[in-house]
């Protein structure tokens, strides 16, 4: 697809219109949601239910249809999609199952005043997913990034920058300022809304777009509903043929009833959830080279250094090797989740409601690490050099890639363990937990034409994380090693010292060099109140309804720790086996491409040995001290109103409605800190306060029964996270021959602003399905980029990184989207479906040349890319539901001019391939196989031809479950 400016299109088709008033719900047929069982018909009673409990302000809870009904005995417009029946009118039998839950999603994307996708239960009950972002990927234009074997971002039109709500409230994680998406398991939800506009009563906070998770209700049901479920999963390791497969169960349950009282209709649910899982996450990198080569002609080489000019001998020409190393990650983690839920109909007016919200993470990490310095061997043999071209041209010269080499072992000092390549293995023993509660009280009223939805919510979150590492080294050792081989990715050929052979599998050839211990604490509460008014003025004039809202909100966010690196004084370093006993060392399954298995220190070890691990050390029991540099603390308070109208008109026999209004914010923040940049340390006690206004517009075009458009127009506002103000500096010490790193947050940042607009053409089927056009502009302002530089820290180098606002950018494409069961077809083939999603984007921004520079320069916007696509095939028939789909995210640059030739690293595009399949044994009892993961896609990134980055390998899951219901 060729570049296009989708700003003047949308303003053009948005000045054919006007505004006017949205049906604000639809009254439905009856209040119950779509069931599990399975119905074929040629009608059905769409599922109004679900738009009108669409909102992102969110409900009190009550059950959705009867939101609906109340809003229609209220006097409320209809959409012509969703005119109740003449009383003559047959009976409607209702299609349920996965046709049901799509149409009902469907409905939220038709009458919603924004341009929103939507996925609800039973949709999410079909496919392989445990955690509430798993699910979102199953949303048209969302991806998702993974780490570890779960996801851990969620990415809507190229963008990471995404707010969450529970029910409208505002949910968070421990510090940050979004929420963990694995914390928040699928068992408890009634659905997921994603918005990629925005209204005035929308929480604000993501540019991107914003997710709101509708948790489940007793209302949602007609009585008494139980549901449960167990599983297993094998979790099958890739690029780690040395790994074992693991099981993993998981099971829970749901139970919801609802009665007739003397004091108004109750309900209470509860639903339990736990899941346990060993994961592994191998990966190999190669890191940026540090050091320039003359290469001779016979594939010999001699270190020149990093400061040119660099002076050849006849025949000889400049080549780099990038350090190559690896970490085999592995870890066993358990999530559990409490759901409790509680709803009183006190009167025809007044309801009342009050959801608890409960999640917990424990996990146990090893981390495992294997790095052979090449960069600082003096000589190096059998080079090959990349073959010459553009990627050979750097700021200091033409230099070539190495694309291998033999680094035989040199001693470059007069100790024993001075030897160049630096050849080392280490281990990060990691012990960590979260915990998240949230509770929310809620009222509605409605009298007539007034509803006012009131909510309490109150979130406190928790993580905690302590760490403790230990090197050892392989003195002496020759590597032989590439950095580009036959897949486009590095690996070793062989380790070996005159010991062994295969010294990384030998305990004997290794000795013990430094410890680091480090931990931290990350807590984040808050009260937020909200109320929120609608009043239907009534008749058929021009404006129909006055929305307005008021919401409070005290948010905390603290952060404490410590860290410290030691080292043995002796002149001999002891052997790790001599001195702590065999059960020190433990052969990590390692990576293929890496020679398989190395010895490395036991994480269980050093975590169940801590105190004699220190000592040994010479460092007293216990944790390090807390750091008061590292100390950050930070209260914000935000109060905002915003106020909207709602107007309908009639343009030729077009009907045209919509919403204008504008959300007001008033923040005030204090932070106190401190701030060190190399040897310089700076209190940090700031104290700032801001108003903002983001106006916004919407508008529904109906052009007839099938032909609709989504118009939109506003501002959005992004603060930057309390971890990206957190100026507290976290360093990881160097070895012998690598930098030391580190990162730090900026006290400074500003939020991030964005002008948007949408506009969107859709078609929906008469019997069901859609296909839809939607082109969007984003003007954004500020968007926050990471900056390494070196700093001198105590006389040692530190590759640092910390956030800073960027300058003026553009994001902008086209989504095309489909959804259709293909019931047009005979037979078999009616009982097949498809979901198809494309979008197109392109995006550039304004970035600093370096960490507090004013000057810039135009550059790709970090973590864009450019296509994406989500697909799946559906079948829906004789007691079988399945789903194959494939969700591809394209390339985007990770990081812009990676040092020390000023190159984007670029993230390659993935595919990821999941299967469901589900078969109603019973009417109440059913089984599932799900796969996850199925074409084993890798994450792998680059700079250019011949020079590769990361290759990190996620899992391969296969699932089998059973599922009850009554």
């Amino acid at each position: 697809m060729t570049r296009f400016e989708v700003k003047p299109i949308c303003a053009a088709i948005m000045l054919l219109t006007a505004y006017s008033a949205s049906a604000l719900a639809q009254t439905a047929t009856d209040n119950t949601p779509a069931a599990t069982s399975v119905s074929t018909s040629t009608s059905t009673s769409t599922s109004a239910s679900a738009s009108a409990g669409a909102s992102a302000a969110g409900s009190t809870g009550a059950g959705a249809g009867e939101e609906a009904q109340q809003a229609g005995q209220a006097g409320q417009s209809l959409p012509a999609t969703a005119q109740p029946a003449p009383e003559a009118a047959p009976a409607v039998v209702q299609v349920t199952g996965l046709r049901g839950s799509l149409r009902s999603a469907e409905a939220i994307k038709r009458d919603s005043l924004q341009v929103v996708d939507a996925i609800n239960a039973e949709d999410i009950g079909k496919f392989p997913d445990r955690q509430a972002g798993d699910a979102l990927q199953r949303v048209a234009g969302v991806q998702v990034g993974r780490d570890r074997g779960q996801t851990s971002t969620v990415v809507i039109r190229g963008l990471e920058d995404v707010v969450t709500t529970l029910d409208g409230n505002e949910i968070f994680t421990a510090a940050g300022r979004r929420l963990s998406y694995q914390d928040l398991p699928v068992h408890a939800i009634g659905g997921l809304e994603v918005y990629k506009s925005a209204t005035p009563n929308q929480l604000e906070g993501g540019i991107a777009g914003a997710v709101n998770v509708r948790l489940r209700s007793p209302f949602d049901s007609k009585g008494y509903t139980f549901t449960g479920y167990i599983e297993d999963r094998m979790n099958q390791s890739n690029g780690s043929d040395a790994s074992k497969d693991t099981h993993n169960p998981g099971g829970g349950f749901a139970v919801s009833n609802r009665w007739d009282t003397g004091v108004g209709e109750m309900g209470v649910l509860l639903d339990v959830a736990v899941n346990r899982e060993k994961w592994t996450y191998p990966t190999q990198w190669v890191d940026r080279p540090e050091n320039v080569f003359a290469v001779a002609p016979d594939g010999s080489a001699t270190r020149l250094g990093n400061t040119g000019p660099f002076t050849l001998a006849p025949g000889e020409v400049l080549g780099q090797l990038p350090n190559i190393g690896g970490i085999y990650r592995a870890g066993k983690r358990e999530r559990q989740s409490i759901h409790g839920a509680f709803q009183w109909k006190i009167s025809p007016r007044l309801q009342a409601s009050a959801q608890y919200l409960g999640t917990g993470y424990q996990g146990r990490n090893d981390v495992n690490y294997i790095l052979d310095i090449v960069t600082w061997a003096p000589r190096l043999n059998n080079v090959v050099l990349a073959p010459s071209g553009d990627h050979c041209n750097t700021p200091r010269g033409v230099i070539c890639p190495i694309l291998s080499a033999n680094a035989p072992a040199a001693q470059f000092g007069p100790g024993a363990y001075d030897w160049d390549p630096y050849m080392a293995t280490s281990t990060w023993g990691e012990k960590e937990r979260t915990y998240t509660h949230y509770l929310n009280l809620a009222l509605r009223y409605n009298d007539g034409p007034l509803t006012v939805n009131s909510h309490l919510a109150y979130t406190t979150s928790k993580f905690v994380n302590d760490t403790i590492i230990v090197d050892q080294q392989v003195p002496g050792a020759s590597s032989s090693v590439y950095a580009y081989g036959s897949d486009g990715h590095g690996g070793y050929s062989s380790v070996s010292t005159p010991g062994s052979a295969n010294a990384l599998r030998d305990p004997s050839q290794f000795v013990l060099r430094g410890l680091v211990q480090n931990w931290n604490e990350q807590a984040g509460k808050q009260f937020q109140w909200r109320s929120d008014g609608t009043y239907r003025l009534g008749g058929d004039g021009f404006f129909r309804a006055v929305l307005a809202g008021v919401r409070l909100s005290e948010r905390k966010a603290s952060y404490h720790g410590a860290e410290r690196a030691s080292d043995f004084t002796t002149a001999v370093r002891p052997n790790p086996v001599a001195l702590f006993g065999p059960s020190f060392e433990q052969l990590v399954p390692g990576l293929d491409r890496l020679g398989g298995p190395w010895y490395t220190p036991s994480a269980d070890f050093l975590l169940e040995n801590a105190d004699a691990v220190r000592n040994a050390y010479g460092q007293p029991s216990g944790r390090v001290p807390d750091d008061p540099t590292r100390l950050f603390d930070q209260r914000e308070r935000n109060a905002t109103i915003y106020l909207s109208g709602r107007w309908e008109a009639n343009f030729g026999g077009i009907k045209v409605s919509g919403e204008a209004g504008a959300r007001v914010l008033h923040d005030k923040r204090k932070l106190r800190g401190q701030n060190r940049i190399g040897d310089v340390v700076t209190d940090v006690d700031l104290s700032t306060s801001e108003t903002n206004v983001l106006p916004s517009a919407s508008a529904i075009i109906n052009w007839n029964d099938q032909w609709q458009s989504h118009l939109s127009a506003g501002k959005t506002l992004t603060r930057p996270g309390f971890r990206e103000l957190n100026p507290a500096l976290s360093l990881i010490p160097p070895t012998v021959n690598a930098p030391g790193s580190g990162g730090a947050g900026n006290p400074d940042l500003s939020p991030t602003k964005s002008k948007n607009l949408d506009a969107t053409l859709e078609y929906y089927f008469a019997k069901n399905g859609y296909a839809q056009v939607a082109l969007f502009h984003r003007d954004i302002d500020g968007y926050l980029q990471n900056f390494t530089q070196d700093e001198s820290i105590n006389g040692v180098t530190y590759r640092v990184s910390r956030p800073q606002n960027s300058g003026k950018g553009t994001l902008r494409g086209a989504e095309l989207s489909a959804q259709k069961f293909f019931d047009f077809l005979p037979g078999f083939w009616s009982d097949f479906g498809a979901q198809v999603n494309y979008t197109w984007i392109d995006g550039d921004n304004e970035t600093r040349t370096s960490l507090n520079s004013d000057e810039y320069t135009r550059t790709a916007l970090i973590g864009v890319a450019k296509q994406n696509y989500n697909v799946a095939l559906l079948y829906e028939g004789n007691g079988i539901t399945g789903r194959l789909a494939a969700t591809r995210r394209g390339d985007y640059v990770e990081q812009i001019a990676e040092d020390p030739y000023r190159q984007d690293r670029v993230v390659k595009a993935t595919t990821f391939v999941d299967l469901s399949i589900g078969y109603e044994m019973t009417p109440n009892l059913s089984l599932h196989f799900d796969a996850i993961n199925l074409t084993k896609a890798k994450f792998k990134s680059e700079l250019g031809p011949y020079q590769p980055r990361d290759i990190r390998y996620n899992m391969t899951t296969y699932g089998l479950s059973l599922r009850y219901k009554m």
